[in-house]
């Protein structure tokens, strides 16, 4: 038995001591990349530093800071607050390079988006390629571009008290601002999301049992989110008609179709797990129109085979569509005609995607491998462990991998989109 606790002790003690060795060689190593080495990458690079040299531990508490962005001969700077954000990837142990939520003291216009306070700095760390939420934002805004906005998004290389933090995806957040989603809370529109987490300021179940979340900058007023529960309610009801006597308007009048069908299908093309009406799916509601809008899209870090479990790393096999809403929307000839024809009018695009993927991932290579020299997670085991991630010692292993992906998936949809109404029923 005093053998076993010494044993354990001096295993304790060797892993204790493991990984401080390679926390000091990554301080280290980081510490050695300058502005300079990124500025030659011609990538932006943007620089945060927080009072008294703070550490950012919370995902609650922001720290005060200050940054500066540089692009090309521009620079902008000023005041600002800074936190952590994510679920998954702020406490998953591998992922060791954390998201962060940047506020800015004045509104600002970050690399020609619109002015706004919030940006989010997206790691893309549990994606080895660092493209499966650029590709993603690609597909909304040029080739499925039914939803009205898509967040716009621009990769830096982010400096964090002097030292080097890797690369990261400047993106604008979900918001109902000026500058963003086309809606604003004062005429009674608002912002929601399938969060099955339900850990936000209003949390909901309709009453088929989807988590709904309001998402909203407004105090807080239990009359408003009535209302808007009872809005997004009444669209269920209209959609799975639980009030067959009711003679008025059918679900189309409440929930704009378009949006809803090129939503399905960046989704339902990536396979991406989340939006099987998990979490992180956006809706809004506009009150000018009187419907709900499907999007804006968001987090595909485990999309496009990027996953080991519920067959979502498999190119075949429908996944978006047995989730709630869509599982009745497909139901009806009309939206399954919708898609199907949106998928056959959209399908050169989606090839010359991948084209623009592969162009995308050449450009971004240098910057890539800055960030794996630091964070080492191409050809290691990190969350979630996609399959045939040993063999994949490169990048270029990583990319072929994802566009080899998307190719058969395209190439399965084809065929399965021909079918998607019998597959419902």
């Amino acid at each position: 038995m005093e053998i076993r606790r010494h044993s354990l002790t001096f295993t304790i003690l060797f892993c204790l001591s493991a990984l401080c060795m390679a926390l000091a060689a990554w301080l280290s190593f980081s510490a050695e990349i300058t502005l300079e080495d990124c500025k030659e990458l011609g990538l932006p690079v943007l620089t945060v530093d927080t009072e008294g040299g703070k550490k950012i531990k919370s995902k609650e508490t922001y720290l005060k800071a200050v940054y500066m962005l540089y692009d090309g001969e521009a620079a902008t700077g000023g005041g600002c607050k800074i936190r952590g954000r994510g679920n998954t990837t702020w406490r998953t142990r591998e992922l060791y390079k954390k998201p962060y939520l940047l506020k800015l003291d004045q509104a600002a216009s970050l690399l020609d988006f619109p002015a706004a306070e919030k940006w989010v700095l997206m790691a893309n760390t549990a994606d080895k390629t660092q493209l499966r939420n650029t590709y993603a934002t690609y597909l909304a805004s040029r080739v499925f571009t039914g939803m009205p906005w898509t967040p716009g998004e621009r990769f830096v290389s982010l400096f964090i008290n002097g030292t080097y933090a890797g690369l990261y995806g400047l993106t604008e957040k979900i918001e109902a601002v000026s500058g963003r989603l086309p809606i604003s809370e004062a005429d009674g529109s608002f912002l929601f999301e399938v969060n099955s987490r339900q850990n936000k300021d209003w949390n909901f179940r309709s009453e088929r049992g989807v988590p709904f979340s309001i998402r909203t900058a407004l105090p807080p007023d239990t009359a408003r989110f009535k209302k808007q529960q009872a809005i997004i309610q009444l669209a269920e009801d209209r959609l799975f008609d639980a009030k067959p006597g009711d003679s008025t308007e059918g679900w189309q009048s409440l929930l704009d179709t378009e949006s809803f069908a090129d939503w399905y299908l960046v989704n339902e093309l990536t396979k991406n797990h989340d939006a099987r009406f998990n979490s992180s799916c956006f809706l809004f509601y506009d009150s000018t129109k009187g419907k709900i809008f499907m999007g804006p899209v968001w987090d595909f870090d485990i999309s496009c085979g990027n996953i080991s479990w519920d067959d979502c790393e498999n190119p075949e096999g429908l996944w978006i569509s047995g989730a709630s809403w869509y599982q009745k929307l497909f139901t009806d000839p009309a939206f399954v005609t919708l898609v199907q024809e949106r998928w056959l009018e959209k399908r050169d695009a989606l090839t010359e995607s991948l084209t623009w993927l592969r162009q995308r991932a050449d450009e971004l290579e240098p910057a890539v491998m800055l960030n794996d020299a630091v964070w080492k997670n191409i050809g290691h085991r990190q969350w979630p462990h996609a399959p045939g991630w040993k063999k994949r010692k490169t990048y270029a292993a990583e990319v072929s991998y994802m566009t080899n992906w998307l190719e058969n998936r395209m190439k399965w949809l084809d065929n399965a989109l021909q079918y998607l109404a019998s597959t419902q029923q």
